[in-house]
C-alpha cells in the first residue's frame, strides 16, 4: 500500500484547505495555550490568518497545478499575509518548504526530508534569539527524524509517519524545556499548530481519518490567565528593500525582542511607545511600504471592519498604526495592486482613508469603502470616528462625515514650494530667496519664507512662522471647533509648537490642542480643526 502513496499538487491543495479549516476551529483553544514570547494569546489566531493567506494565492492558480506550484503559492501567500511571531516563523518554514519542492512534481522521501531540513534551518535563521522549547525546537526534531527514516531507505509514508510521531513526542517534551511552559504546565502553542498542520498532511496524503488532535492532550491543562507582560507593542513591518543583516543587532540594540526577520518582512515586540518610534525610525531608513501594529495588553477579537490608512512619514505610519489601521506607504510599489491583495486577504468589510487627493484618485475601482479623505488633517479626523466594532456601512458614514467636516490649513517653506508645489499651483520663490529661518537673519543668509494654504487656496505669507501658526489657527478656528490638530515635521521648531500651544490657552481655552509629529521631512505644518 506504501507504494501507492503519493504528494502531488492536488493533494498539497487539498491539505491546505483543510488546515484552514482545523485553524479556524482549534484558533481558541491555541490562544489560551500561548504564554510565549509574550501572553498575549493570539497565537492560534496569527497562525490561522497567516494560513488563509497561503490558501487564498492557491485559489488564485490556473492552468495545470503542480506541487511546486502549489507550494510556491502558499508561500508567497503566507509571506503576504503573516501575523504575529507564529505567523511570520510559519511563513519562513512554508518559504524553505517551497525551495526545496521546486521541480519536484511528486514529493519523494527524501524531498520530503529535505523540504523539513530547510523549513527548519530557514526558521530558526530568521529568529534573532532562538531559544528552546518553541516551534522551532519541534520543527528541528521532526527534520531530523524525516532525514534519519529517509536515509534508513523508508519510503514516503513511512517517513511521515515517523515524522507525525515525533512532532507529537516533541510537543509534549516543550513543556519541561522553557521555564514559562512548565510554570504554565502548558505546551507551546505555536507548535501546537505545527504539529496540528502535520497531522492533517498525514491524513490527506493517506485518506485516512485523523486520530484525535493535540488539543485533545493538552485540554486538560489550566486554562492561561493572560497577565500584562513587559512587551507591550508588537510591530510588524514590511520594508521597500531588503535589509542587511545587521538589522537583528540593531533591533536588539534599540530594545526590540522576539525579532523575526524575513526577506524584507520584520517582526520585532517592544516595551513602550517611545521604544516603537526608535525602532519604526529605524526601520524607515530601508523604507517602509506596511506597517500593523498591535497591544499587547488588549486581547480583543476582531472587529466587522478592517481599516487601511495611506500616510507618510514614519511619525504618521505609526499613529495610523496604533489606532487599528494597517499603514501602508502610497509611494511605495504598485498601490493598487498592493490595496487589492490585502483587500483579497480579509473575511470582512474594509474601509481606506487616504492622506492626499492623488491617492484617492489611484483607488478608483477598488472593491472597499474609500473615505474621500482630502488630506493628513481629514484623515485624522476619519480615524478619531474609526469603530471596528460598528456596522460598516455606518462607521463608513461616520468617517465620511468627520473627513468632509474638517477644516485644514498647511504651511509650506519657500523651500518646499519651489521643489513641489501643491497640486494645481504654480512653484513660489519668494523674494527673499531660500535659506532658513531664524533671528539674525541677514543678506547672506535671508530668512526663510513661508506661506499659508487654507483647503488648497494660498493665504497669507511671512517670513515668521511663530506669526504663522498662530494666524492660521486663529482662521480655522473662526467658525468654531473642539480640537486642533496640528501634525509638523522635522523643521518645525519645539518652540514654534510650544508658543502655539500657549497661545490656543490662552486665545482659545475651551479648544483641545494635540500635536502628531509626522517624521516626515516634507511636512512643515498642517493644522486641521474639528
Amino acid at each position: 500500500m506504501s507504494n501507492a502513496i503519493s504528494l502531488n499538487g492536488r493533494l498539497a491543495a487539498r491539505w491546505a484547505r483543510r488546515a484552514v479549516d482545523r485553524l479556524r476551529k482549534e484558533r481558541t483553544e491555541i490562544d489560551e495555550l500561548n504564554v510565549f514570547p509574550v501572553p498575549d494569546g493570539d497565537t492560534g489566531t496569527n497562525m490561522y490568518h497567516t494560513l488563509r493567506a497561503a490558501y487564498l494565492a492557491v485559489e488564485e492558480l490556473t492552468g495545470p497545478v503542480t506541487l511546486p506550484h502549489v507550494v510556491a503559492a502558499l508561500a508567497a501567500g503566507a509571506g503576504r499575509g503573516a501575523r504575529g511571531n507564529s505567523g511570520l516563523i510559519l511563513a519562513v518554514a512554508l518559504q524553505g518548504v517551497a525551495d526545496a519542492l521546486a521541480g519536484v512534481t511528486v514529493a519523494t522521501a527524501d524531498a520530503m526530508a529535505t523540504a523539513l531540513e530547510t523549513a527548519s534551518d530557514r526558521a530558526r535563521s530568521a529568529v534573532a534569539r532562538p531559544v528552546d522549547g518553541t516551534m522551532l525546537t519541534v520543527l528541528d526534531a521532526m527534520a531530523t527524524e524525516a532525514r534519519e527514516r529517509a536515509d534508513d531507505g523508508a519510503d514516503l509514508l513511512e517517513v511521515i509517519e515517523a515524522v507525525r510521531e515525533r512532532s507529537r513526542s516533541a510537543l509534549r517534551e516543550t513543556t519541561g524545556q522553557l521555564t514559562v511552559l512548565r510554570e504554565a504546565e502548558v505546551v507551546d502553542a505555536g507548535s501546537t499548530g505545527i504539529v496540528e498542520l502535520f497531522d492533517l498532511l498525514y491524513a490527506t496524503v493517506t485518506g485516512r481519518t485523523p486520530q484525535d488532535s493535540m488539543l485533545a492532550e493538552v485540554a486538560r491543562a489550566p486554562k492561561i490567565i493572560h497577565e500584562a507582560t513587559a512587551d507591550e507593542l508588537e510591530i510588524v513591518a514590511i520594508l521597500a528593500t531588503t535589509p542587511t543583516d545587521a538589522l537583528a543587532d540593531e533591533l536588539d540594540r534599540l530594545g526590540g525582542t522576539s525579532i523575526v526577520i524575513n526577506a524584507a518582512k520584520v517582526h520585532v515586540h517592544v516595551a513602550d511607545e517611545a521604544t516603537a518610534a526608535g525602532v519604526i525610525d529605524h526601520l524607515g531608513e530601508y523604507g517602509i511600504a506596511r506597517l500593523d501594529m498591535e497591544d499587547l495588553r488588549m486581547h480583543e477579537e476582531e472587529g466587522e471592519t478592517k481599516l487601511i490608512a495611506l500616510v507618510t512619514g514614519t511619525g504618521l505610519l505609526m499613529h495610523t498604526a496604533l489606532n487599528g489601521a494597517t499603514a501602508l506607504t502610497p509611494e511605495v510599489g504598485d498601490l493598487f495592486e498592493t490595496m487589492s491583495e490585502l483587500i483579497a486577504a480579509e473575511d470582512r468589510e474594509v474601509i481606506v482613508i487616504p492622506s492626499s487627493t492623488s491617492a484617492l484618485k489611484s483607488l478608483t475601482g477598488l472593491s472597499a469603502h474609500v473615505v474621500r479623505s482630502r488630506n493628513v488633517g481629514t484623515l485624522l479626523s476619519a480615524l478619531a470616528v474609526y469603530d471596528p466594532f460598528a456596522p460598516a456601512a455606518e462607521i463608513f458614514a461616520d468617517m465620511t462625515e468627520a473627513a468632509a467636516g474638517t477644516r485644514v490649513g498647511t504651511i509650506y517653506s519657500a523651500d518646499q514650494l519651489a521643489s513641489d508645489p501643491p497640486t494645481g499651483m504654480l512653484p513660489i520663490i519668494s523674494e527673499d530667496g531660500g535659506g532658513r529661518a531664524g533671528a539674525g537673519a541677514s543678506a547672506a543668509h535671508p530668512a526663510q519664507f513661508y506661506r499659508v494654504f487654507i483647503e488648497g487656496r494660498a493665504k497669507t505669507q511671512s517670513t515668521e512662522l511663530r506669526t504663522l501658526v498662530e494666524k492660521l489657527a486663529d482662521r480655522l478656528l473662526g467658525a468654531g471647533g473642539e480640537l486642533l490638530t496640528v501634525v509638523h515635521g522635522p523643521d518645525c521648531a519645539p518652540e514654534v509648537l510650544e508658543h502655539l500651544r500657549g497661545w490656543i490657552q490662552k486665545s482659545h481655552e475651551t479648544v483641545h490642542f494635540q500635536d502628531i509629529d509626522a517624521r516626515d521631512p516634507g511636512v512643515l505644518v498642517i493644522m486641521g480643526v474639528e
